[in-house]
């Protein structure tokens, strides 16, 4: 039986193919061949055949001082710039102080009168001592007198006696001699007054004195209060940021945010995070290296300074999948010349460490032992044997 051609039951399947087939070579025609493109920035690479890698953050040689105000108060003078290079105890900014400069105004004619008090009281003592001068000059001169009219009366007792003189006579020598006794009893109380007096200015001499202790006392708080209103630069640096504007109300205290931040910028240091489980195979002495991220030409050799002697959570986590969140860190300070390496202060690198390979350091002696000097309480040297020995972790040792 011969099959008949129909165009609607097979031209339409092979038309169909026709349209799939010109649309699969015109959408192969117009696709380019993909060309594997390269990163825009290299990878940073160790120049070390075995290497500990860190993320180092560069910092002051003295760390970052934020600087602070002790007493609150609306800015009124701004003396320095960021990037500006300061010595210790120049001023930086200052608080409107017309209100402290008051105080010391105030405190200081309080000790001016306070002076002025015990030197009248200075005054009222001489005066009294010449008083007392004179009253025991009177006293003498009362006791004197009171002799002469004892023997006066003793004299005309013994005439009377014998009528060689008259009756009057007697009387009046007698009354003399009383009159003595009264003169001599009137001179030591004149005499007492006035020694009494002194002491009396005494204690008022010891009292203007306290007060005067007190003014003093008064006026250096005042002085104190007002030198507070200037934040000085405590040591010879860089400022690094100045967040205080004038007129803006400069809050005392610690600050979140602070005022002014500034450290000692020759030499800078690089504080480098060491996951805790390549710490045993670094050492003080090993070679280091940074290198500028965004330019992994830019490098420079690191010196080392000291380590952190305490374990800290990691805080900068990379996003890696198999970094854990309570990944823990040794920091590692190394320092490095500003002239050789254009780093800003709080700007990440990379830093790579020489260290030996992990089987190498499994199979090498762990007599090297890490030790806290305790008085600075802060450099690591290597105690025992060479200082190239890295010290094996505990969990390498328990597993021996």
């Amino acid at each position: 039986m011969t099959r008949v051609f129909s165009p609607t039951r097979h031209g339409i399947p092979l038309l169909a193919i026709a349209m799939v087939s010109f649309a699969g070579w015109s959408i192969a025609a117009k696709l380019e061949p993909r060309v594997a493109a390269s990163p825009p920035i290299a990878a940073p690479t160790s120049p070390y055949a075995d290497t500990v890698a860190g993320t180092g953050l560069v910092e002051p040689a003295s760390e970052v001082i934020a600087l602070a105000i002790e007493r609150g108060g609306v800015v009124s003078r701004i003396d320095v710039m960021a990037g500006d290079r300061v010595k210790a105890g120049r001023p930086l900014f200052a608080i409107d102080d017309r209100d402290y400069r008051a105080a010391v105004a105030q405190d200081e004619a309080g000790v001016v009168a306070a002076e002025a008090s015990i030197a009248a009281i200075d005054q009222s003592l001489m005066l009294q001592r010449d008083w007392v001068d004179q009253a025991r000059a009177a006293l003498d001169s009362a006791e004197a007198e009171r002799v002469r009219a004892a023997l006066d009366h003793t004299r005309y007792a013994e005439l009377a006696r014998d009528a060689w003189a008259p009756r009057q006579r007697l009387e009046t020598a007698m009354a003399d001699a009383q009159k003595a006794d009264a003169s001599v009893a009137a001179a030591k109380a004149a005499l007492a007054s006035a020694q009494q007096q002194i002491e009396v200015l005494s204690a008022q001499r010891n009292e203007a004195g306290a007060k005067l202790g007190q003014a003093k006392a008064t006026l250096d708080q005042a002085r104190v209060d007002l030198d507070k209103t200037v934040v000085k630069a405590p040591i010879d640096g860089a400022i690094l940021k100045v967040n205080v504007r004038l007129g803006e109300y400069a809050q005392a205290g610690v600050l979140a945010d602070p005022l002014m931040t500034m450290g000692s910028v020759d030499p800078l240091h690089v504080r480098v995070d060491i996951d805790q489980t390549e710490t045993w195979r670094i050492r003080p002495g090993h070679a280091a290296l940074a290198r500028l991220r965004g330019n992994t030409e830019i490098s420079a050799p690191l010196t080392f300074v000291r380590f952190e002697p305490y374990v800290l959570p990691k805080r900068s986590l990379t996003g890696d999948t198999a970094e854990r969140v309570d990944t823990r860190v040794l920091q590692a300070i190394y320092q490095f010349a500003p002239s050789a390496f254009p780093a800003f202060v709080g700007q990440q690198v990379d830093v790579f460490i020489a260290a030996p390979s992990r089987a190498a350091a499994t199979r090498s002696p762990t007599s090297g032992q890490i030790v806290f000097d305790p008085p600075a309480n802060t450099r690591m040297q290597i105690a025992g044997g060479a200082s190239s020995a890295p010290l094996a972790s505990a969990t390498d040792q328990s597993s021996r």
